[in-house]
């Protein structure tokens, strides 16, 4: 192999595949990737049991040719030179591999490519095209609800994806047909619960076909996964092979394995309807939890909301830190109530959601209650006070 490629192009790319070479360090060969040079084009390959992915950016190339490398040795290398073009060059005689730029150069031990397994990256015949800023805001407004225990009944431990009709019609069997999806017709939805709280956001902005098959969650890992992989903005493309989830934007294609199991019906987590309706300014609640969260520890999390005519007043006791209390201004006109509520479900759902003013919806201290954006209801919280 003989390669001239842009640094950047190429830093960028292995910088894409270290986190699945950092977490599968135990799986024989996995800390190596596969460099390709073919077709004026070098494909950066890596893998872990759970996931593989494909890089490609262009190269000119005097010699075609196949090499093995340390994954984070050559990323590392990379990125310390400084020039615009670098080379990589394999001897004929030997299994070094040397990497440079016109002022520097190393020389890096090569390992066997015939032990590192074959991977295919086929694409899906149907697929779904998302925004990659909008599929990772979903994201966001979701993962911090993917229990951390395990539930014998249901796999908790990843979000739930549905795709329905906006009308929310699903008599005609979607499960077994493919269908043609337009902008507006069909919500995505990713949902996530741990029991006590619940969170869904959705968006209609998708299009394409789909196969609908079997129930499909997320990893919490894939879920990172394809954040920092699609972290710039581009349309990304989601199909569904058995029991993966295939996906590729620009130059890129990763592939990950769903989790498998059967997850809850969250809508039977929500109340239909509330008696309160209450309209808050997100940042100005938002600040107020942090100030209260100064006085939170394990063993005390509630934090005490208090609603009167005259506003509400947020309240946080711990007998081993001290007692904190904040008056906000709120139109509220119906009888007094207090409710007390897990902080950090609190701050978690504040700290993802855009909206500049959320609406807190309450039946009671003994129901779920419903936070969610004013502009934007297809994000929400349901949250089970404590009681």
């Amino acid at each position: 192999m003989k390669i001239i490629t842009n640094r950047n192009r190429l830093s960028n790319c292995l910088q894409k595949v270290q986190s699945i070479l950092e977490k599968s360090s135990s799986l024989n060969n996995s800390e190596n990737i596969l460099i390709k040079a073919v077709d004026s084009q070098l494909q950066i390959i890596a893998f872990d049991q759970n996931c593989s992915a494909q890089g490609t950016i262009d190269a000119e190339i005097t010699t075609e040719g196949t090499i093995s490398l340390n994954g984070k040795r050559i990323y590392d290398i990379v990125r310390s030179l400084n020039d615009e073009n670098i080379s990589i060059f394999q001897d004929s005689n030997t299994s070094l591999i040397t990497i440079a730029d016109s002022k520097s150069s190393f020389n890096i031990l090569s390992t066997d490519i015939d032990e590192f397994p074959e991977i295919s990256f086929a694409l899906p015949e149907q697929s779904l095209n998302i925004e990659s800023d909008t599929f990772a805001q979903l994201i966001d407004l979701t993962i911090f609800s993917i229990a951390k225990i395990s539930d014998p009944r249901y796999n908790l431990q990843g979000v739930f994806l549905e795709i329905e009709p906006v009308n929310g019609l699903i008599g005609d069997d979607l499960s077994k047909s493919e269908k043609e999806i337009s902008l507006g017709s069909h919500l995505f939805s990713l949902i996530a619960t741990n029991g006590h709280r619940v969170s869904v956001a959705r968006t209609d902005q998708i299009s394409g076909s789909i196969n609908f098959g079997s129930k499909k969650i997320f990893s919490r890992k894939s879920l990172i996964e394809i954040k920092s992989v699609f972290s710039e903005k581009e349309t990304l493309n989601l199909g569904f092979e058995k029991s993966e989830v295939v996906i590729w934007g620009r130059g890129f294609i990763i592939s990950l394995r769903m989790l498998q199991g059967d997850f809850p019906d969250y809508r039977k987590m929500i109340p239909d309807s509330f008696i309160h309706h209450i309209e808050l300014d997100k940042d100005l609640l938002l600040s107020t939890l942090r100030q209260m969260n100064l006085l939170a520890e394990d063993n005390y999390k509630g934090v005490f909301l208090n609603f009167t005519a005259a506003g509400l007043e947020v309240s946080f006791d711990n007998p081993e830190r001290g007692h904190g209390s904040t008056k906000l201004t709120v139109n509220y006109k119906g009888e007094p109530f207090q409710i007390i509520f897990n902080i950090n479900y609190l701050l978690d759902f504040l700290q993802a959601v855009p909206d500049e003013k959320i609406i807190l919806e309450i039946n009671n201290k003994n129901q779920p209650c419903l936070i969610k954006g004013l502009e934007n209801e297809h994000y929400m919280c349901g949250i089970m006070p404590i009681s």
